[in-house]
């Protein structure tokens, strides 16, 4: 398909429905990505799973002035010009609907910028001088060539591409909007910080999703940003690969898989006999979610921004009512 045409399609999707870390191949025709386009879930999705968190009216009718700025730059390349109109025409960034629910959310020291750029190869990042979250017009060529390889390769409906790249991006965004709040607001992170972000990216995802997405079709987004972490995915790597801050992407995505079951074990018991998960693993991934959830509202709630206080007494309530879980022993 040509691309100013696919371009096109994609981002009016992604204006309808409403992952720096991030980096891989263009998989079309890649061996690995054949491999792993088997893996793409078909377990039972669940329909009572997500929990969504909505904004208190008085919040949405008169918000602080935005925490968040976009921009879009120029890119040079001339195959990147047709994707650059588009994402400037739809103002993509604006439409991301768990960037816009905490847009104005939290007291942050300075504005968060969210910008747009040809970098060269696939990527995002944060870059920390500026305050800027960074997303690269090659991320959404390359995550499409991903989508149709799934698309071929399993006989997936024709909008299987499409949402693909709708769920990455938002995910991909959303770690570098984590990182972005660690070094902001100063978060303590005593692992590994990329692990911690994905844990918030899923979160967010699973608490802030588009209005008219059903809850299937929402964890049906995060297993579709877990199956991109496996795009590389060899089964053999080096001591560079070991040593990454980035946990190795099998493992990346089996911690996604286990935050899924997590909301709701009953619902996606099929998850294990489908290979998603192994069973030891799944056994613990309810308390491993609770107290995953449990942290990250912690670190956040104490800087709500004025008129978010509903917010606060909600994640109050949750903080009171949850069993931290705590274990009487640890295997770890």
């Amino acid at each position: 398909m040509d691309s100013n045409v696919w371009m096109t399609t994609v981002l009016l999707t992604l204006t309808g429905v409403t992952a720096g870390c991030a980096s891989g191949p263009d998989v079309a025709g890649d061996p690995v990505a054949q491999r792993v386009a088997q893996q793409h879930s078909s377990a039972p999705l669940s329909r009572t799973a997500v929990r969504r968190w909505h904004a208190p009216p008085h919040a949405a009718a008169h918000p602080d002035p935005p925490a968040f700025e976009y921009a879009y730059t120029a890119p040079q390349s001339p195959d990147l010009q047709p994707i650059y109109a588009r994402v400037r025409e739809v103002d993509l960034l604006r439409v991301l609907p768990e960037v816009q629910a905490i847009n104005s959310m939290f007291v942050l020291p300075r504005p968060l910028r969210f910008v747009t750029t040809e970098c060269g190869e696939f990527g995002a990042f944060y870059r920390v001088a500026d305050a800027e979250v960074v997303l690269c017009y090659e991320t959404l060529r390359t995550l499409y060539a991903r989508g149709q390889a799934q698309q071929r390769l399993q006989g997936l409906g024709d909008d299987h591409p499409l949402r693909y790249v709708q769920a990455n991006v938002r995910f991909i965004v959303l770690h570098e909007t984590g990182h972005a709040l660690v070094h902001l607001l100063d978060l303590p992170v005593t692992g590994r910080q990329e692990d911690a972000v994905d844990q918030l990216a899923a979160i967010l995802m699973l608490r802030f999703a588009g209005v008219e997405e059903t809850p299937a079709e929402v964890t049906d987004n995060l297993r579709m940003a877990a199956n991109w972490m496996l795009s590389r995915s060899t089964g053999a790597y080096n001591l560079d690969a070991y040593a990454d801050e980035h946990a190795l992407g099998e493992q990346r995505y089996f911690n996604l898989q286990c935050l899924i079951y997590g909301t709701d074990p009953d619902g996606f018991a099929g998850m294990v006999g489908a290979g998603d998960l192994t069973a030891a693993r799944a056994n613990g991934c309810a308390r491993e979610t609770r107290l995953v959830t449990r942290a990250w509202l912690r670190l956040l709630l104490p800087y709500l921004a004025p008129g978010y206080e509903a917010y606060g007494d909600e994640a109050s309530q949750y903080l009171r009512t949850t069993d931290p879980a705590h274990p009487s022993r640890s295997d770890g």
